[in-house]
């Protein structure tokens, strides 16, 4: 890929050479004109209404043109040297245009909806750049996140960060508020239901281990199918317990269980003893130096695995990060309706975004434009805009010949 000075000094020579030919052409004119003042055909005076006026619309048009970019020779006539002098104006004006029409909400919309970005995404990510790149691009956030979190800066600021939430944080009131949340809408006998359910499975799983430890810890006098009888009813009343509870929404032992959890929220919130044994946890959590130490040794050695791994040929946290990406690739493409729900999701994030900061966006161009020097400002513009317009004086030559042709018919007739 050609560097930025390369591309750059391209561009200034093709201005350039662009620049030579409307100067030909006026030379051209020029020549017509001296060739043709003093020849009395009929022919001459034809060529030499064209070459005049000609000349007058080059000129002109030069006038014009290099008026935008500096003084014509130097000379500081009013209005000439248009975006050096008004730059800061120009782009207060471009990012004000940019902000109603090209960033207003409904703009942003409107283009947005027009197009499937969900499946576009899906699209992207099923080809092998941009497999590659969403991957390395994970890889090389978690690899800058694992650096970042042992940095000992990071570490003293987390740790102030997380002592002054947890001093301000009503250990008892949260827990009730968690409480709570958890037995609306029976959102607690549900959990109960599966561990009751895992219960039976583990205990049903389990019968001939139990019955040997029961058998080795009894007494040596005690006959083995005593015991073996004994256990077997134990570990059937404790299995068909454990089902019914599971299967019985409206079992009595699943009410105690509902009244217990409703005594933990009451006495979380108003007990005193209760709320002085939850402060103290707290208190001792935010004290205990060695446990802090110990979590975040914990935390250091996670990260150092995480980083050894990310660094390794076969890396298992790339390769379920390839299959991810793979899966989530292949499933958004074959489903349209997450399509949709993706899409409003994109569309409504991306508008509210930019109509919230759409004018902060566009002052970037504005206030990029006021830190440009007004020479570098002109002498970017011309780049950018100056091929096209010397056109404009190749057109206004021709077209002024043109006019002067029409009014030399208009006198001859």
């Amino acid at each position: 890929m050609p560097s930025t000075d390369r591309v750059e000094q391209d561009r200034i020579d093709r201005l350039r050479r662009m620049k030579r030919r409307p100067l030909l052409l006026l030379g051209l004119m020029f020549v017509l004109f001296l060739a043709t003042r003093w020849n009395p055909a009929t022919w001459a005076t034809w060529v030499h209404a064209f070459a005049e006026a000609g000349m007058v619309g080059a000129l002109a048009d030069w006038f014009a043109v290099v008026a935008l970019f500096r003084y014509p020779l130097g000379l500081p006539i009013p209005h000439t040297a248009i975006i050096p002098r008004r730059k800061d104006e120009i782009g207060e004006n471009l990012a004000r245009f940019v902000a109603e029409h090209f960033l207003h909400p409904d703009t942003v919309r409107a283009k947005l909806q027009s197009v499937n970005l969900a499946r576009q995404a899906a699209e992207w990510l099923q080809t092998e750049s941009g497999h590659q790149q969403v991957v390395q691009t994970g890889i090389r956030l978690l690899l800058w996140m694992t650096k970042a979190w042992r940095e000992d800066s990071v570490r003293q600021f987390l740790k102030r960060l997380t002592r002054h939430q947890i001093e301000r944080m009503d250990l008892g009131l949260l827990m009730s508020q968690v409480l709570e949340w958890l037995m609306q809408d029976r959102r607690h006998q549900q959990i109960l239901t599966q561990a009751l359910r895992y219960a039976v499975v583990l205990l049903h799983d389990n019968r001939e281990k139990i019955r040997g430890n029961v058998q080795r810890e009894s007494p040596w006098w005690m006959p083995g199918f005593i015991d073996d009888r004994i256990v077997q009813q134990m570990l059937d009343r404790i299995e068909t317990l454990l089902m019914q509870m599971s299967l019985d929404p409206d079992h009595s032992l699943r009410a105690d269980f509902d009244a217990v959890l409703t005594g933990w929220v009451a006495d979380l919130r108003s007990d005193a003893g209760v709320k002085r044994a939850t402060e103290s946890f707290r208190q001792a959590a935010l004290d205990n130096e060695n446990l802090q130490e110990y979590f975040y040794q914990l935390w250091s050695s996670l990260l150092s695995g995480l980083e050894s791994d990310l660094h390794s040929e076969n890396s298992e946290v790339r390769r379920h990060f390839d299959r991810f990406v793979d899966g989530l690739a292949v499933e958004l493409a074959a489903d349209p309706d997450m399509q949709i729900v993706a899409n409003r999701w994109l569309v409504d994030s991306a508008v509210a975004v930019v109509g919230e900061h759409r004018q902060a966006m566009a002052s970037l161009i504005s206030d990029t434009v006021k830190g440009w020097d007004p020479e570098e400002t002109s002498r970017r513009v011309e780049l950018a805009i100056g091929y096209d317009l010397q056109y404009i004086r190749i057109n206004g030559t021709l077209v002024g010949g043109l006019v002067g042709l029409a009014i030399h018919a208009t006198s001859y007739l």
